[in-house]
């Protein structure tokens, strides 16, 4: 009798077991980003799902804008909140470097496919053989032009490798400006109160062969001849009357600038990113068909001899696992999928943008003057990471503002001697 009913509940027990299965560890994997990574979030937590079945995975972020991003990572690495997952812009890196988890490069499939310039800069704080994490999508810039607006003056088939070539271009839309639309502007750049001020002047002046800080980062350089050279090619459009300092100065941030670009401002201008052609574009209701159509696009231009034709800033953010992290391999694959050349540019995943990995570019085939950018990627270069950037941002932003209100006053090179003591008292502390 106590046989049989010992066998009877056996049974019953396997059945309860078969019926509710075996619990699933619960894992919860915490990740800070920006407002745009929502998509390739949620698709990254899919597939970290699908790979992992024996896990009950949740994936519980917080996305803030840009300045609110750095200052939530910031306060809550400061106190050692586990998070797993970090989104941190490359300028950020010194900042937040020593709260990073290094991952071993050996443990990263296919490693070496990403951009050697990219991954230099992921590997800059590593140790050796280590890295801070994986660099995501990236932008270029390029010049671009209006060829419905040259046409209309009789300007066609143009070509610019140059700075002289741009004057020349600019010239002769000078000389026909009354045929211009009301307040179209022959020439246009940005000097107003944003970092797209900065990033977008640092292409003429890497394009001159210089730099804004000495290799180390310990000293400012862009005072150099290069930088007075870059300044001073601003300048000249202001000096010819080709736009005016509010014209230049005007634009809040730059999606206000790259609009007014879309809508016939300037005909030319001395720099947008490789965005103006698709997202910007895009967001006007224009095709990539019609912008194609309608705009001209070159490499940034170099000087007349030397200089480094295409040179210009290449933004981006790295993907890191924060060192307080609870689950730094699934964290590790996580960005992985984010990352790496899987999916790039198909619609719902959310991976939208220039790759840094080779295997993946082919993807933007189907981007405005996709050629164009391919060659630009090669010539990247980028902004300092130390932790003191944003206060030499700011001090070469004024620098920049100062000379296009006072181009008629004062040279450039004594504007940016000044400016270069200020940035190296901040390099000494």
């Amino acid at each position: 009798m106590k046989k049989r009913l010992f066998v009877v509940l056996l049974i019953s027990l396997l059945i309860m077991i078969s019926q509710v299965g075996i619990a699933k560890e619960k894992v919860v994997l915490r990740v800070v980003s920006r407002t745009w990574a929502k998509d390739v979030i949620n698709w990254a937590t899919q597939k970290l799902k699908e790979n992992h079945p024996e896990l009950d995975i949740t994936v519980n972020y917080s996305l803030y804008d840009y300045n609110e991003c750095r200052t939530q990572l910031a306060m809550r690495l400061a106190r050692g909140e586990p998070l797993d997952v970090i989104t941190v812009d490359h300028i950020w890196l010194g900042q937040f470097k020593d709260m990073i988890y290094q991952i071993d490069q050996k443990e990263i499939k296919d490693y070496s496919d990403w951009v050697p310039s990219f991954r230099s800069l992921m590997e800059k704080y590593a140790t050796k053989g280590k890295t801070l994490g994986l660099y995501a999508g990236t932008d270029v810039r390029l010049l671009f032009w209006n060829k419905e607006l040259m046409k209309k003056l009789g300007i066609e088939n143009v070509r610019i490798k140059t700075w002289r070539d741009v004057k020349y271009y600019a010239l002769l839309i000078k000389l026909k400006e009354n045929l211009l639309p009301k307040g179209a502007k022959p020439v246009g750049f940005m000097a107003g109160p944003t970092e797209h001020t900065n990033s977008r002047w640092y292409d003429y002046l890497w394009a001159a062969g210089g730099d804004i800080l000495s290799p180390d980062e310990t000293k400012a350089v862009f005072n150099g001849e290069a930088g007075g050279k870059a300044l001073e090619f601003y300048g000249w459009f202001l000096k010819h009357g080709m736009l005016s300092p509010e014209d230049a100065l005007s634009p809040t941030n730059g999606a206000v600038y790259d609009q007014a670009c879309l809508n016939g401002k300037f005909v030319i201008s001395l720099g947008n990113g490789h965005w103006l052609g698709d997202s910007t574009a895009r967001d006007i209701g224009m095709s990539h068909e019609e912008f194609l159509q309608k705009f001209g696009a070159a490499l940034i231009p170099a000087p007349d001899e030397g200089g480094e034709r295409g040179a210009c800033v290449a933004g981006g953010y790295l993907w890191a696992i924060s060192k307080f992290a609870k689950h730094p391999k699934l964290a590790e694959e996580f960005i992985y999928y984010i990352t790496g050349s899987e999916e790039w540019n198909v619609e719902g995943k959310g991976k939208y943008g220039i790759p840094t990995v080779s295997s993946a570019l082919p993807t933007i085939k189907n981007l405005p003057y996709h050629d164009l950018i391919e060659e630009a990627l090669r010539h990247a270069h980028f902004r300092p990471t130390i932790p003191e950037y944003p206060k030499i941002a700011q001090i070469i932003r004024d620098a920049i503002q100062k000379y296009v209100m006072n181009y008629d006053k004062m040279s450039a090179k004594e504007i940016l001697d000044e400016t270069a003591e200020k940035v190296n008292e901040i390099l000494k502390k």
